[in-house]
């Protein structure tokens, strides 16, 4: 099957995961395929808005985009053919919702080995590969 348009979600902060993630988005979509990279950013409890800076939102994001254009670079992406972006809310559902709307039909995820805990309490590759809409590639990595 040839997939034309992978999305590959990533965690910024386990860069190892992320180039991996990307590394393996950016071969199978080979010459011809669109790459579309997110992160999503945990939530900002309003209790805790009072103690960040007034632009934090605007330097983690500008941060995010920053590192996956360097890690999208490195695995040899075009840039007419890759997005890159972040969401912010619940991993599952925003990688989810994300394939969605750009009519994705891979997506790629990169995943330590699973532990005894992530196994019991799950852990949100586990829940992108039930729920997920179309097929996932799970990169597995020992990098943190």
């Amino acid at each position: 099957m040839l997939y034309t348009t992978i999305l590959a979600a990533v965690d910024v902060h386990s860069p190892a995961l992320a180039r991996a993630a990307i590394a393996s988005a950016a071969t199978i979509a080979g010459a011809q395929g669109t790459v579309h990279i997110l992160y999503v950013r945990y939530y900002l409890p309003t209790r805790y808005s009072e103690l960040l800076s007034g632009d934090f939102d605007e330097r983690e994001e500008e941060d995010a985009i920053a590192d996956m254009k360097t890690w999208a670079s490195e695995a040899g992406l075009d840039e007419a053919r890759t997005q890159i972006f972040t969401r912010r809310g619940r991993v599952r559902d925003e990688v989810i919702t994300e394939a969605q709307r750009r009519k994705a039909d891979l997506i790629v995820i990169a995943s330590h080995q699973p532990t005894l805990s992530s196994k019991l309490l799950g852990s949100n590759a586990s829940a992108i590969v039930h729920q997920s809409p179309v097929s996932v590639l799970v990169v597995r990595t020992d990098a943190q």
